[in-house]
């Protein structure tokens, strides 16, 4: 047992442990994903009259499986990386953030539409340039979507905006969906915590990820809710 927990170090909580909890989210996550490989797989390997159409959507669904369990995988190792008190990497460049910013909501546009929802992108186009890891900030961007997406019904809007308030950009990414409580607010950034009616929607890693990238950048991530009001993200990233 010891050799096998200093093989995987990063992979846990902070104390080294996994809870009940945390395992039975991971399982499930990781179950799902596994168990499209194995139907795909088998399919595959059992029916060789399948035509070629069939099988390359086969294969496709494998892909995407196979990617979701990476995504999951890497998702665990960044919060356990913050968990043990160290910041994400980034590799920051003096940017034009409009551009960035445009680009992760039309990349989250397709997703949105598929679930019945709005995009819209309020940047303007005179925004100061920041040092920033292009990369890092539009994950930050598809995670907050990504959450709003889940508390938002279909026929709801999904709002990206920026603006330049003093020494910093300040984005924000708000919902038309049912908000959330002070309670929930206080634990929006916990990982592996969800509010109850999420729970099946994934770990719960997303917001936490966002957290840490924004702070490695030396800005700040906030949000304000109300039940029945929708819920705003905001972030801010210090200007070159």
């Amino acid at each position: 047992m010891g050799a096998q927990q200093n093989s995987m170090p990063e992979i846990g909580l902070a104390s080294g442990t996994l809870s009940a909890e945390v395992l039975s989210i991971v399982s499930h996550d990781l179950r799902s994903p596994l168990a499209t490989i194995s139907m795909a797989t088998s399919l595959l390997l059992d029916d060789l009259s399948r035509t070629q159409e069939e099988r390359d959507q086969m294969v496709q669904m494998v892909k995407r499986a196979t990617e979701r369990m990476d995504r999951l995988v890497r998702d665990m190792l960044e919060v356990s990386r913050l968990d043990s008190g160290r910041t994400l990497p980034i590799d920051a460049r003096c940017v034009d953030v409009a551009p960035v910013l445009r680009e992760a909501c039309e990349s989250q546009a397709p997703v949105a539409q598929a679930g019945g929802l709005l995009i819209e992108c309020d940047v303007p186009e005179a925004l100061p340039a920041v040092q920033v890891d292009c990369d890092r900030v539009q994950q930050v961007v598809c995670n907050l979507v990504g959450n709003a997406m889940k508390f938002t019904p279909p026929g709801g809007r999904i709002t990206i905006a920026a603006r330049a308030e003093d020494d910093e950009v300040q984005v924000s990414v708000k919902d038309t969906g049912a908000g959330m409580s002070e309670a929930d607010l206080e634990r929006i950034f916990d990982p592996y915590w969800q509010a109850q009616r999420t729970a099946s929607l994934g770990a719960g890693l997303g917001l936490k990820i966002a957290k840490g990238i924004v702070e490695a950048h030396g800005g700040r991530i906030w949000a304000e809710s109300a039940l029945g009001e929708g819920t705003t993200f905001f972030f801010t990233l210090p200007v070159a």
